[in-house]
Parts: structure tokens; sequence; C-alpha cells
């Protein structure tokens, strides 16, 4: 997609840039009008599952009927685990 003025810019945290390994985690997604953010990620091809924190704008999200538009900034994150119990 060509980088615009009013496209959505979103980062894949952690391991989410799997899921598109060219773009150092950060893509420039064109939208013409206002989209669900879960819309979105399924034409990317990113499992809502593999993803634990939605922030956008600076703000922390619940997926469910987040919209998103140009200029908007989203930022995903998957769970991480380890430490000790």
């Amino acid at each position: 997609m060509i980088s615009g003025l009013f496209d959505m810019r979103l980062y894949l945290g952690g391991y989410l840039d799997f899921y598109n390994p060219e773009s150092g985690g950060w893509l420039e997604i064109e939208l013409d009008q206002p989209t669900k953010l879960s819309e979105v990620l399924e034409k990317l091809g990113i499992p809502l599952g593999d993803v634990q924190l939605f922030v956008l704008n600076g703000d922390l999200v619940e997926i469910g009927e987040t919209m998103v538009s140009g200029q908007d900034e989203v930022k995903l994150f998957p769970a991480v685990g380890g430490g000790q119990e």
C-alpha cells in the first residue's frame, strides 16, 4: 500500500512482526473510511487470539467495536510470559 497523509500506522510488537517481517514492526494502512480494527487485522491475516494489548493513539482499548481511520496510530502486543512461579 502506498503511504499517504491519511494512512493509519500499525505497529506489530513482539513476535507479531512475524505477520509482516519486511515492515520492521510498522505498517502504513490506507483507509478510505472508518473501519473496525478487527476487520483491518483480519484482512492482514493477524489472528485476534495472538494479540493481548490493543493501543489506539496512546490509549489501551478493547478490540470489540473499536473503529480506526486515517492518521490513527495503533500498537499491538502479544501476551508476554516467563519469569518464575
